[in-house]
């Protein structure tokens, strides 16, 4: 059923398998991976994680993954912001959480060697696409969260908008190659948000102070977005410590670092990205774990000793993206590793 291929790390092949033991290590029985033990999880970052695995030949961890959102997936299409191991703990629907399980899909489409396998999720992760789209604004802007009664918030976000317009293209893709057919629809959704988002033309809320506000348009393959200039780097990015998740907190964290990565391998500034990118030794463990943060000029961690599942996952997906052709978007990007 499953293809064994391997794709190229920057990792080598100890501190890979370990970071990758360490995030399966995270996966509970019913197939969820919390943000780390005994917390939380969310779709968004449980996605990711499952992408990571995928990446790293963990299939059937990834499937398992797969096979948990399946479960949770409401009657709308839609999932909760939040679970915990016994029910929600949140049941806003977050419309980027509800997008992204389409790239996870994508992903195992080119390992599974048996279409029949993804056949159920392709219609999942499609269904759910198409709710958040039946919320997207006349000025193509779209809604960040919607409430259990179908109303959308009046705000929406630069960096959660980004990704929507990367999963749309994924979604766009992924319905033409299972023969869906319509594939047409998302892209010109993701035309009208793209340019909404480089137009700043909807409710936007102001969150420039947010690192990935800045990169995140770079991620999501938005033509009209603002390079990551010298202004941003010297804001966000310091040498050795990695990129703030807030200006001008001193708090370093290893997610928008390996992500900062990621936008400059997009932009084709290869050793700035390499330099960025080697910055993530400051926040790994011996265990293979990275730490979510550490606090300047001390070095402690923040949140204490906190090694978060979404933490090593945008490390492991940095890791394999960088060694990869760039391809206009993150989502591209990492289909393309399988070209």
């Amino acid at each position: 059923m499953i293809f064994s291929s391997r794709i190229d790390s920057l990792m080598d092949d100890v501190d890979l398998t370990s970071s990758l033991d360490f995030l399966a290590s995270l996966q509970q029985s019913s197939g969820m991976i919390p943000w780390f033990e005994g917390g939380r999880a969310d779709p968004w970052n449980h996605t990711e994680a499952m992408i990571a695995l995928a990446l790293g030949g963990r299939v059937e961890e990834a499937l398992a993954g797969l096979r948990w959102l399946s479960r949770m997936q409401n009657a709308d299409g839609t999932w909760c912001h939040f679970y915990m191991t016994q029910g929600v703990a949140e049941p806003r629907r977050d419309t980027n959480t509800c997008c992204y399980p389409v790239v996870l899909v994508s992903v195992l489409d080119r390992i599974v060697s048996s279409k029949a396998d993804i056949e159920p999720y392709v219609d999942m992760v499609l269904t759910a696409i198409d709710r958040v789209v039946e919320h997207q604004r006349a000025d193509g802007s779209i809604p960040w969260a919607v409430d259990p009664r179908g109303e959308g918030y009046p705000t929406s976000l630069v960096a959660a908008s980004s990704s929507i317009c990367d999963s749309l293209a994924i979604a766009a893709e992924l319905s033409e190659r299972h023969g869906r057919g319509g594939g047409g629809r998302y892209l010109d959704s993701r035309e009208l948000l793209s340019q909404s988002v480089a137009d700043l033309a909807g409710p936007y809320a102001d969150t420039s102070g947010w690192a990935m506000d800045h990169y995140y348009p770079r991620m999501g393959g938005i033509a009209d977005s603002e390079s990551l200039s010298r202004a941003f780097l010297d804001r966000f990015y310091l040498p050795d410590w990695g990129v703030r998740c807030i200006s001008p907190n001193d708090w370093f964290t290893a997610a928008e670092t390996a992500e900062t990565a990621m936008a400059l391998h997009l932009e084709g500034e290869e050793v700035l990205s390499q330099e960025v990118y080697l910055t993530l030794d400051r926040f790994r463990g011996a265990n293979g774990g990275y730490l979510t943060g550490v606090v300047r000029p001390t070095g402690v961690s923040f949140p204490h000793l906190e090694q978060s599942s979404y933490s090593v996952a945008a490390v492991l997906i940095s890791s394999y993206v960088l060694t990869g052709k760039a391809s206009g978007s993150i989502g591209a990007t990492i289909l393309g590793l399988f070209s």
